[in-house]
């Protein structure tokens, strides 16, 4: 971690300018100062020759310039020597006596106040990366904090359909009613469609059977229209019903196009489909029927979790099915 701190720091820094061209921007100086200082002393030199009378050299003038800003760098260096630090005494070598006049507040030399800004604005930039970082980071766990918060919401919502459906289940066949199989597969898929991900119940649900003729025929449905129920059959490899029975596995389509044969509309007015999931009711290697559930949005499905949760619910349409085959199967074998 100190690593990669320290290269981040490494690349915020600005990039000095090189030796050769700082030995030539003040090589540059000097020649601009030199003919600056030439042709001023000269100005000041015939000026103080016509007022004194006497000859003054540009030599004069630039020495006596020179003395004054010697001194006066002098008396800077020394009085910013004792304002920077309480232990600088005054003096010489012989006489040194305590220092009044530390400043605390005082920062020595124009380079030292721009090394130190420099390293500030190293300091400010990598503050901003790091809240740049830590940004990503907020959301990027709001987004994983609200997709978990969605999946515990279709965990519960998983367990309370499976026990209205179980005690839906156990009290029909108690009073031995007689339309416990269309009753039970009605409130099978009503519940399907409130556990899955995105959009909780804005689907719509088919559940073929396979007949006496090898086709797939609609036997109970949520959302779908009559005519769709009555005129929707497929045979094995027909239609996406049909491809899910011929694979004998489950199947998915997030983004349907209108070019791919398996969503025909047989010449029938239908919503369209964004999206589709598919699943098999298959015991053993024999196949009873298809779940189907459609989204009219694109990327309806979140894969693989609404595939688990959709088997759990085509388990029991299973189940229900197997159980009316059974019992039909019985009453012919008595007759």
């Amino acid at each position: 971690m100190e690593n990669n701190h320290f290269e981040e720091e490494e690349t915020i820094k600005e990039k000095p300018l090189s030796k050769p061209m700082v030995l030539a921007c003040y090589l540059v100086a000097l020649l601009l100062v030199v003919s600056i200082v030439y042709g001023f002393t000269g100005i000041i030199a015939d000026i103080l020759t016509k007022a004194l009378n006497k000859p003054v050299s540009r030599m004069d003038i630039t020495n006596s310039i020179a003395v004054v800003f010697l001194m006066y760098r002098l008396m800077r260096i020394v009085g910013d020597h004792w304002r920077s630090n309480p232990k600088n005494e005054i003096g010489t070598a012989v006489t040194n006596l305590p220092n009044p006049f530390y400043d605390p507040s005082f920062r020595k030399g124009p380079l030292l106040i721009q090394k130190e800004y420099s390293a500030l604005v190293t300091k400010y930039k990598l503050t901003q990366l790091a809240m740049k970082k830590i940004n990503e980071t907020l959301i990027a766990g709001m987004d994983a904090a609200s997709r978990q918060k969605a999946q515990i919401k279709v965990m519960l919502r998983h367990n309370e359909n499976a026990n209205r459906l179980l005690r839906s289940y156990n009290f029909l066949h108690f009073i031995k009613d007689a339309d416990t199989t269309q009753k039970m597969l009605k409130n099978i898929l009503e519940e399907c469609i409130t556990v899955l991900e995105k959009d909780q119940s804005d689907k719509s649900i088919s559940l073929f059977r396979v007949n006496e003729n090898e086709q797939l025929e609609i036997i109970e449905s949520v959302r779908i229209n009559a005519e769709s129920i009555a005129k929707r059959v497929f045979s094995k490899g027909e239609g996406f019903a049909g491809s899910v029975w011929g694979k004998g596995k489950p199947d998915f389509e997030n983004n349907v196009v209108s070019s791919d044969p398996r969503f025909h509309d047989l010449g029938l007015q239908a919503t369209p489909i964004g999206s589709i999931l598919g699943f098999p009711l298959n015991v053993d290697d024999q196949i009873l029927g298809v779940l189907c559930i459609q989204s009219e949005e694109k990327d309806g499905f979140v894969i693989p979790s609404d595939l688990r949760t959709v088997e759990f619910y085509a388990r029991l349409c299973t189940l229900i099915l197997l159980c009316d085959k059974i019992k039909n199967k019985s009453k012919r074998g008595g007759i």
